[in-house]
C-alpha cells in the first residue's frame, strides 16, 4: 500500500503530540490503522506478570478488551502475539507468519477462543520498548476480510513504528520526571516522604525521609525498597503498598492507610506513616510513581511544624518550643522545671502562643498543631 507523504505526516504528527497530551493516542492510532488499511490500531503494556495496565485499541466493541483481560490475553503462555512480541528485538515487525505456522494458526486456542470471534484474527506488531517487568507494544488488527498485512502495508507500519516509540519514550521521561517534582516538593515543606513505583520500589526520597531510614527508627530500605524491622510491620507496609498500587489503577476514591512502625524506636515514640495511592493520568505507561508515602512522628515532622509556628504565626524561638512540648502533652510545671524558668513565665508565654494561634485553650492548640 502506498499513502501520501502528507497522510503519512499527518500520522506521525499525531503520535508526537500524544506524548505531551496522552488523549491523542486513540485518534493516532486511529490513523495507523487507516494508512495501513487495518481494522484498528493498538497500544498495550503488558507487566512481567501479565497485567496490562493499558491496552489503547480503536474501533472495536469495549467488551473486546473486557474479554481480552478475562481470557489471560496478557500472558504470553496463552497469547502467541505477547510471546512472539516478547522474544523479538525492539521494533522488529511482525505478523503471524513470522511466529506462527498456518497449522497453529487455525488451532491454537486464543485464536478460537478470543482472536477469530473477535474477527481479529491477522495482526501486525513491534515491540516498543522493553524492561524487565514491563513490554509497550505497538500493533494493527486486521479482520478476517482483510487477511494479512500487504507487503506495502508492512513497510508503511515499519516506517511509522520508530516515531511511535520516540513519543512512548517522551511520554515516560515526562511521567518519571513527576517523582522528581513530588519529592522536591514535598523537601521544601521538610517532609520526610518516599515516591514509590507499583511494585514497591522507592524511586524519589526527600532528605528528610533519607535521614529517617539512618536514624534507627524501626525503618529501613532494602535492595531499593522501603520495610520495617519488624517482620509484623514490615507486612503491614507491603500490603498497604500493594492495595494502594491497585487503587491507583482501579476507578474510585483514593486509597490512603495508614501503618504504625513500632520497632527500633529509641524514645518509645511510634513513627506513623501515611500510604497514599497517587492520582492516575489517562493513558499513562506503567513506568511511573504510584504510591506515596509521608512519615509523620519523626524529628523532621517536628521541625516541620516548628518551621510552620514561626513562618505563618509568628511565634518566636521560645515560644515554639513551648508550644511543641505542649503537643507532646507536657504540662507547664514540667516544661518551666526543664526550662529553668519560673511556672508564670511560662504561662504568660502559653498565652501569648493562643493569642497567636487564635485559640483559648491549649486543647484547642494541641488540636491545631495536630492539623499543621
Amino acid at each position: 500500500m502506498s499513502t501520501t507523504n502528507e497522510r503519512w505526516l499527518s500520522v506521525v504528527d499525531a503520535f508526537q503530540s500524544a506524548a505531551i497530551d496522552p488523549a491523542g493516542w486513540y485518534p493516532a492510532l486511529e490513523g495507523l490503522a487507516e494508512v495501513t488499511g487495518s481494522r484498528a490500531g493498538e497500544l498495550i503494556c503488558v507487566g512481567g506478570d501479565g497485567h496490562v495496565p493499558i491496552n489503547i485499541l480503536t474501533q472495536v466493541d469495549p467488551r473486546l478488551v473486557e474479554d481480552f483481560i478475562a481470557c489471560n490475553g496478557g500472558d504470553p503462555r496463552v497469547n502467541p502475539r505477547v510471546a512472539a512480541g516478547m522474544r523479538a528485538p525492539v521494533l522488529k515487525v511482525l505478523a503471524e507468519s513470522d511466529f506462527l505456522t498456518p497449522e497453529e494458526h487455525a488451532r491454537h486456542p486464543h485464536y478460537d477462543e478470543f482472536a477469530r470471534p473477535w474477527d481479529i484474527p491477522f495482526i501486525c506488531l513491534a515491540t516498543l520498548e522493553r524492561s524487565t517487568d514491563m513490554l509497550v507494544g505497538l500493533a494493527v488488527c486486521r479482520s478476517q476480510q482483510q487477511g494479512h498485512i500487504s507487503s506495502g502495508q508492512r513497510e508503511v507500519f515499519a516506517s511509522i513504528a520508530p516515531h511511535v516509540r520516540a513519543a512512548v519514550r517522551t511520554q515516560m521521561a515526562l511521567e518519571n520526571g513527576g517523582a522528581a517534582l513530588l519529592a522536591g516538593a514535598m523537601e521544601a515543606l521538610s517532609i520526610p516522604a518516599f515516591v514509590c513505583d507499583r511494585s514497591g520500589g522507592v524511586r524519589a526520597l526527600t532528605p528528610a525521609a533519607e535521614a529517617l531510614v539512618r536514624s534507627n527508627r524501626g525503618l529501613g530500605l532494602r535492595l531499593n525498597r522501603l520495610c520495617a524491622d519488624n517482620a509484623i510491620e514490615s507486612q503491614a507496609l507491603d500490603e498497604a503498598v500493594a492495595a494502594a498500587a491497585v487503587g491507583h489503577t482501579r476507578p474510585g476514591p483514593p486509597v490512603q492507610r495508614t501503618v504504625v512502625i513500632r520497632g527500633g524506636t529509641t524514645n518509645g515514640a511510634p513513627l506513623v506513616l501515611d500510604v497514599i495511592a497517587l492520582p492516575r493520568r489517562p493513558f499513562e505507561f506503567n513506568f511511573v510513581p504510584r504510591v506515596l508515602i509521608v512519615a509523620r512522628g519523626s524529628r523532621a515532622d517536628a521541625e516541620r511544624k516548628s518551621q510552620i509556628l514561626r513562618m505563618a504565626y509568628a511565634l518566636t524561638t521560645a515560644e515554639t518550643e513551648i508550644a511543641m512540648q505542649l503537643a507532646a502533652g507536657k504540662t507547664p510545671e514540667a516544661i518551666a522545671e526543664a526550662r529553668s524558668v519560673a511556672v508564670g513565665t511560662v504561662r504568660a508565654q502559653i498565652k501569648a502562643v493562643l493569642s497567636k494561634l487564635g485559640v483559648r485553650r491549649q486543647v484547642e492548640l494541641v488540636a491545631r498543631l495536630s492539623e499543621i
